[in-house]
């Protein structure tokens, strides 16, 4: 429930961009978070390399998406007709 609340207050402040990276992100974390050893769920199983791998594949496309600059405006204000 605090998760939704969270992601709602972040749709409230940002774009339907920045909330859709954020839950794209907290996939792969989630599932990390319940491979540790917490108490009430037993044995932690662990992760296979494939997860691993598509993960950090996930998260470097989040942070090169983020990061990058568009030029989608720039683009715009060279192609506008005359």
């Amino acid at each position: 429930m605090g998760f939704n609340i969270s992601l709602l207050h972040l749709l409230k402040i940002s774009s339907a961009v920045v909330s859709c990276l954020a839950t794209t992100l907290a996939v792969p974390i989630s599932i990390y978070v319940f491979t540790l050893p917490l108490p009430y769920l037993g044995v932690a199983s662990s992760l296979p390399a494939g997860f691993l791998a598509g993960a950090i594949i996930l998260i470097m496309g989040l942070i090169i998406y983020t990061w990058i600059p568009s030029n989608a405006s720039s683009n715009a204000s060279l192609t506008a007709p005359t």
